[in-house]
Formats: structure tokens, C-alpha cells, sequence
């Protein structure tokens, strides 16, 4: 930990002082859960266990194991405890598991760990589940949950400072789920979630697109065959953008399949002196990571025109300088790309992923009626997790990587 953190943990640990009350408000909560009659975890001596892939450092794939351990309490109202048929594996696991994000990260789950009534912040970090959406059904409900109940098959999505979805079962707030689409698989649902919500994140929040200004708009996106790509390439065709979607020579025949317009080789050197001399999109949208500001250029200037990276620096630069030092470089950056861009009247800007009730919806409304569909790289059994990760990790995957949970 570095200091601000242990600043945390030392302001926080208030044992002496609430102990008691905050067990009674446990004893409470859990007095007041629901549970499914048929969906119940195995039992192993006395208590309700499940198996999850966890690491105890951040020494990448050479960490993960696969443990069994107790399912963990429903201690907030309005969460949700769902056994899990299917996740996906996202970039960001990949990355969480060599410590990326570490710093803001730790933070977060001492402020997490606090409101759910935990005083113990020896275990913050470690050990850790990644995975950041999922498929399955919910079997406990907290008393303050009204809009899903026990049974309902649900998608949605796991915070990144909170326990992950790579394991037989996971808690989440209600308000990051919906009801899967009747006839929809829970490996196709499984794999849009958290990069829908990316997508539309760098879309309407950053980008300031919305359905109803979409038709007639010229839309870039580089990496339009991975998974926030190809979601990227379904949605904003279905709004009625055109799409031109960047990506390599062997994913252009999948990602005009999914409404691009146009799809060009990144490799080509062509495409880029094309792009740029073209000049004439309303919007980028970078999720191949490469934070290529020479495509600037290829917006039109002063309509508002943006380009979007989906890897800002923030949390690189937190775990490099602490959370303070961390904050002050990254706003220090974008300000000085904007200073120059600005100037041509073109906006740099950063987009997260973001948790949003409403845009789920939309997107399991948009999956029930045909306008978007899984793209599945490949799927892996729950015992294949490291490969699933391997996988991943050796990148130019099409779509999404999922693991099927029995």
C-alpha cells in the first residue's frame, strides 16, 4: 500500500467505535434476504461454498488458482446474489491481474468494504476474482430489491473494485443487471454487457451521440473487431451512422457483416494517409488501445467532432505516482492535447466504462429485436480459465472470449 492508502485504512478502522452496531446491522440484512428453494450452493461442512479462480499477487497468470471458498453474504439491500452460467473475460481482467489500477482500485474496495458494514481491512486486496460481466440466475435478494426477483435469468455486470464474476456465484447491485431476451444463450448474453456499456460510455456520454442526432453522422472506430468494437459497429449502424470500421485484413468480411459501411487494414499503410485525407468523420472512437492522436485530423473541425480513447492514462498514472500525483498528470495531459486540438476545433477526450441501468436495458431491449447479436471468439469450460485468459492475452481475438460456468 502507499501512504494515502494506509491513511485510509488508519481513518477508517473505527473497530472500538461501531463494531458492534455494524454486526447487528449485518445480523439484520441477512435476517431479511431471500433465497431461492431450488438454486442453493453446495454445502461443505456447515456452511454454503463455492468454487472461483482467484490470485493472491499480482504475478499474472502464474497466480491463479482455483479455490473453494464461502460465498459471501448479501450485506447491502439492494444487492443481488446470481449463479453464474457464463462470463466473459475482458482486457481490463488481463491487465488487473499484473496490477494495473491497483492503487485507485484499493481505495475504492476500503469505501466499498466500509458501506457494506466491513471493518477488517486487512484483505482488501487479495485474494483477488476478476471478471466483469456475466450471465446466470438469481437465487438471493436483498430486501430492499423490487425490479428482479428469485429465478429470473439475468445479465450484467460486476464494478472493477469488487469481487468478479469468475466463479460459481457473484454478488452485484440489482440496478447492474437485466433480464435476459427469451431464446438468447447465457454465453451470447454474457458477452455484451461490459462492453456495451463501454461502448455507449464513449458514445453518448464522451462522444455526445445520441439515437436521434446518429442518422447521417460518420462514425471511425479502430479495433471494430474486438469486443467493444464489434458492439460499437452493431449499435451506432442501427442508430444510423455511418460506420467505418479499422481492423485487420482477416476481420473485415465479420465486421462489414456487423453494419460497417467500410472496413480497412490497419496494417495497410494506405488506410491511415486515407483516413486522414478523408477529414471528414464526426466522431472516433479508439478501443484498440492505441491513442493515435495523428487521427485527429480526420475529423471535421468545428462541428464538435471528437475522438474518444478508451485507454486514458488515469489509472497508469495513479499506480506510477499515487492517486494525487496520478490525478494531476493525467488532467495535465488531456489539457495539453486539447490545447493544440482545440485550436482546429477538435476534441480529445477519455471514456470509461460506466454502470447504467437505463443503457442495459436498451441493450437487452436492442438484443430481443435483432439489432445487435453475440459475437463469440471462442468459449472455454470453467476448468479452462487460464487458457481463456492466454487467450486473450495473445490478442487479435474477433469478439469476445467467454467461460462457460456449470
Amino acid at each position: 500500500m502507499n501512504g494515502l492508502q494506509k491513511n485510509f485504512k488508519n481513518i477508517f478502522q473505527l473497530k472500538t467505535m461501531c463494531h458492534q452496531a455494524l454486526l447487528k446491522a449485518r445480523r439484520t440484512c441477512t435476517s431479511r434476504m431471500k433465497y431461492s428453494t431450488e438454486a442453493k450452493p453446495h454445502k461443505k461442512e456447515g456452511s454454503y461454498r463455492m468454487n472461483r479462480w482467484q490470485f493472491d499477487g499480482y504475478s499474472g497468470l502464474d497466480g491463479l488458482v482455483l479455490a473453494n471458498v464461502r460465498i459471501p453474504p448479501l450485506l447491502k439491500p439492494g444487492d443481488i446474489l446470481i449463479k453464474v452460467s457464463a462470463a466473459s473475460v475482458n482486457p481490463l481482467d488481463t491487465a488487473m491481474i499484473s496490477g494495473y489500477g491497483s492503487g485507485m482500485l484499493n481505495i475504492m474496495r476500503m469505501m466499498g468494504n466500509l458501506e457494506r458494514g466491513i471493518v477488517d481491512m486487512n484483505h482488501i486486496e487479495f485474494p483477488l476474482t476478476v471478471g466483469r460481466d456475466f450471465a446466470g440466475e438469481v437465487v438471493a435478494i436483498g430486501h430492499g430489491v423490487t425490479d428482479v426477483s428469485i429465478g429470473d435469468e439475468v445479465f450484467g455486470v460486476v464494478s472493477p473494485h469488487c469481487q468478479g464474476s469468475h466463479a460459481e456465484y457473484v454478488i452485484t447491485p440489482s440496478s447492474n443487471v437485466a433480464r435476459i431476451p427469451e431464446g438468447v444463450s447465457p454465453e451470447d448474453a454474457a458477452s455484451l454487457p461490459y462492453a456495451g456499456l463501454t461502448a455507449y460510455s464513449a458514445t453518448v456520454v464522451s462522444g455526445m451521440l445520441i439515437p436521434s442526432s446518429a442518422p447521417g453522422k460518420r462514425v471511425l472506430v479502430l479495433g471494430a473487431s474486438g469486443g467493444v468494437g464489434t458492439f460499437l459497429c452493431q449499435m451506432l449502424s442501427a442508430w444510423g451512422a455511418e460506420v467505418v470500421g479499422v481492423c485487420s485484413a482477416d476481420a473485415m468480411e465479420l465486421v462489414m457483416s456487423l453494419g460497417a459501411t467500410y472496413a480497412l487494414d490497419y496494417r495497410d499503410p494506405v488506410t491511415k494517409e486515407i483516413l486522414l485525407g478523408d477529414a471528414g468523420f464526426d466522431l472516433i472512437i479508439d478501443a484498440a488501445g492505441t491513442d493515435d492522436i495523428d487521427y485527429m485530423k480526420a475529423l471535421k473541425p468545428w462541428v464538435g467532432a471528437s475522438y474518444v480513447t478508451l485507454s486514458p492514462p488515469f489509472l497508469r498514472n495513479a499506480d506510477d505516482l499515487g492517486v494525487p500525483g496520478g490525478v494531476l498528470k493525467s488532467l495535465r495531459e488531456v489539457v495539453c492535447r486539447n490545447v493544440t486540438t482545440l485550436r482546429e476545433g477538435r476534441a480529445y477526450k477519455w471514456a470509461f466504462f460506466m454502470p447504467n441501468p437505463w443503457a442495459l436495458k436498451l441493450i437487452a431491449t436492442m438484443l430481443k429485436d435483432n439489432k445487435i447479436r453475440a459475437v463469440i471468439d471462442r468459449v472455454f469450460s470453467f476448468e479452462e480459465v487460464p487458457s481463456a485468459y492466454e487467450s486473450l492475452l495473445k490478442g487479435h481475438t474477433r469478439g469476445k472470449v467467454i467461460i462457460k460456468v456449470p
